[in-house]
């Protein structure tokens, strides 16, 4: 499935990177890097104030059999927006979007504190598939709503609608860059 040279919401190399990535083994996220940086990097480009810094957790976490890389993007040394990269083929297990949604979750909560900015927003990627969330520094509140457990029955709590954009199709490419246009101008009220 090869892009058309002026197909989709990003320019071809973007694209093609994306559908490259998305050519190879869906058990893993890694061909994702490097599309995902290159979209950030044009997004955030690293002559303005803005620089994008792949955040690795410790090999010592809980998390070091399901390693993850994310992507972090800070404005000297105040965290603006975050971007955690799964692999595709995991989307469609209940228990890999819980884990998303919690790593994603935690990485927030545990940045929050260096905020400088209201709202800190966060990108969960099952490859091009995204959910946003968002932490609100003055409530302490996080979207979307943590989806409790039914302690009777398994109960999804990471539904998949959440992860209903793709930001290869013009509508998630749409609400992500209106995403990043928020958090761009927060930063410039910034008083750094």
């Amino acid at each position: 499935m090869q892009p058309a040279a002026d197909a989709g919401p990003w320019p071809e190399i973007i694209m093609r990177s994306f559908f490259i990535a998305g050519a190879t083994i869906a058990t893993s996220e890694k061909p994702f890097y490097g599309s995902w940086n290159r979209l950030l990097n044009t997004l955030f480009p690293p002559d303005t104030i803005f620089e994008v810094v792949p955040q690795f957790p410790p090999v010592t976490s809980r998390e070091a059999v399901d390693f993850v890389v994310f992507l972090l993007i800070y404005v000297e040394t105040t965290p603006v927006f975050v971007v955690e990269i799964k692999p595709p083929a995991d989307f469609r297990l209940r228990s890999k979007r819980q884990e998303a949604d919690e790593q994603l979750r935690r990485r927030l909560v545990d940045i929050a504190p260096d905020m400088k900015i209201p709202l800190l927003y966060g990108v969960s990627a099952f490859g091009p598939k995204i959910a946003f969330y968002k932490y609100n520094r003055e409530t302490e509140r996080m979207e979307p709503r943590s989806v409790t457990p039914d302690p009777e029955k398994v109960t999804d709590v990471a539904p998949q609608e959440w992860w209903a954009f793709d930001v290869l199709e013009e509508e998630g490419a749409r609400k992500f860059r209106g995403v990043v246009e928020e958090v761009k101008e927060m930063c410039g009220q910034l008083s750094l």
